[in-house]
């Protein structure tokens, strides 16, 4: 599980289960407690969210590249000594904002455009501490490579999440309303996961031992920390600001919260799907791309971000051709939501900004370039911001859909023009990459007359015939056109070049260690 390909495959399978178990829990979901419950709920969760960023911030991530130094320089005591302080650093912080919170229990209403929230965001928000050290643990299992245990724990949380909910929404719990089981699922799960992690990490040889290191984790964790925190608080202002954009607008509270509900809880999950395919190379990416500039392998990197770049492209345009025709069948027949089903068409084009930026913006980190990636989340999040404010009075809902675009693609457009002045970049993916997204739109065309074809026939099968027809479809195309003449090269060196760059570090090795016997002698 050490390489490069046997790491991006196990992750990619293993987050593809995870999200096929999520978007059914979703439609479950859906179905059990409705559009306006789901509002609720993920509302309570966004300022949940801002929470954790607040806690946690970047110290996970500095943590794992932490442990991965110290493990490489077999420097074990420092690194149990790092681990400690980054505990006792977040988990002070999340325990004092859930004793703070609870003592301003009255005050805090402005958080939440609907008063049914707050009951609801109390009862999660205990799971602060465990989602805390959940992620702690998680920055620790990446650092040391550990990428089974890494993966198989986000899958456990989920199946432990689905079990909770079901368990507590049944005929068995019939005295706690739908919305304050869903609430207690939540918290159950975060806790039981924090505990088998927590047992993983001391079976994995993990200690706690005198604190150390914890200014280096601040100073180090700031520009990621302001950009998360930022990120949190930007979510938080959609959950309050456009559900009451959309009340000024003329919908009623309960309105607003199913059009939320339907928006983020339903059509997000389909339209976030892709990720399961797509993020196991910016998961990868990042110590490998430090890894190839420490060298001095500008050639590789820039192959290999333009391989990871065409990756996405391939596999985020079939689903932009999917949802742009197929979206409101699939919102019918997933969701029982028609309404749904219409958002997800109206955002497909999302897709594809959305799965680039977590490309680009891990590889700027990877190269030392957190302040560029912030500058961008910076001038991006402000027109943003813009468009929640003013559109949802001409377009209500569907101005989430065009402010997250304007958001991803503009971080995507920075992202871009960083890595190409830090020649990272040579371009060479563009050509392609527009070739690609000319094959979507006879792709979208054979899907658009199958599907009018089978207009009489059952959601079920013209959801399956119309997407077969045009994923066939794309697959000739592709075919045909090669706009990537060797598609196995996106993804992985082959063996043949691996070999060729390793007598090349050895024939550098030795010339090195020639220089200095001669130079000794």
């Amino acid at each position: 599980m050490r390489t490069l390909k046997q790491s991006t495959l196990f992750i990619m399978v293993v987050s593809i289960l995870t999200r096929i178990l999520s978007f059914l829990f979703k439609i479950y979901l859906s179905r059990k407690v409705g559009a306006e419950i789901l509002g609720l709920f993920q509302m309570c969760i966004s300022v949940f969210a801002l929470f954790c960023t607040i806690s946690a911030s970047g110290i996970p991530l500095i943590l794992s590249r932490k442990t991965a130094e110290y493990t490489a320089k077999n420097r074990s005591e420092e690194l149990h000594s790092v681990v400690t302080g980054a505990a006792l650093l977040s988990l002070g912080a999340a325990f004092f904002l859930v004793v703070t919170a609870f003592f301003l229990r009255d005050r805090l209403t402005f958080l939440f455009s609907d008063e049914r929230c707050l009951p609801l965001f109390y009862i999660i928000l205990p799971a602060l501490i465990s989602t805390v050290l959940y992620q702690l643990i998680r920055g620790y299992l990446m650092g040391k490579k550990h990428y089974i245990e890494y993966s198989l724990t986000e899958l456990l949380e989920e199946i432990i999440k689905i079990l909770a909910c079901v368990t507590l929404l049944s005929n068995a719990f019939l005295l706690l309303s739908k919305d304050v089981a869903l609430a207690i699922a939540f918290t159950v799960t975060d806790y039981a996961v924090m505990a088998i992690l927590l047992l993983l990490y001391f079976l994995k040889g993990g200690r706690l031992t005198k604190p150390g290191g914890v200014k280096d984790l601040v100073r180090s964790g700031t520009p990621i920390t302001l950009m998360r925190v930022s990120a949190g608080f930007i979510s938080s202002f959609i959950a309050i600001a456009l559900p009451a954009a959309l009340v000024r607008s003329g919908l009623s509270a309960g309105e607003a919260a199913a059009e939320y509900g339907r928006a983020v809880g339903m059509a997000f999950s389909l339209l976030f799907a892709p990720l399961s395919l797509t993020g196991a190379l910016s998961v990868v990416i990042l110590p490998e791309a430090a890894a190839l500039a420490a060298e001095g392998s500008w050639d590789e990197l820039r192959r290999r971000v333009d391989h990871s770049l065409l990756f996405i492209f391939l596999i985020t345009v079939f689903f932009y051709a999917l949802y742009a025709v197929m979206g409101e069948c699939f919102g019918e027949l997933l969701f029982g939501d028609k309404k749904a089903g219409t958002f997800i068409a109206f955002s497909a084009g999302m897709v594809i900004p959305v799965a680039l930026t977590g490309l680009i913006n891990t590889t700027l980190n990877s190269l030392g370039e957190e302040r560029k990636v912030f500058f961008a989340f910076a001038i991006s999040a402000v027109f943003l911001i813009a468009e929640i404010l003013l559109l949802p009075k001409y377009i209500g809902i569907y101005a989430l859909s065009v402010a997250e675009s304007t958001f991803y693609l503009s971080q995507f457009i920075f992202g871009m023009i960083f890595l190409t002045k830090k020649k990272a970049l040579s371009g060479g993916s563009f050509r392609p990459a527009l070739t690609i997204m000319l094959i979507a739109f006879p792709t979208m065309l054979f899907m658009k007359i199958t599907d009018t074809l089978c207009k009489d026939c059952s959601l079920f099968l013209r959801a399956a015939l119309a997407s077969t027809v045009g994923a066939a479809t794309y697959g000739l195309l592709l075919f045909l056109f090669r706009p990537i003449p060797n598609v196995k090269a996106i993804l992985f060196r082959n063996q043949k070049k691996k070999q060729e760059i390793k007598k090349r570090r050895s024939r550098v090795s030795h010339a090195a260690r020639e220089i200095a016997q001669r130079k000794a002698s």
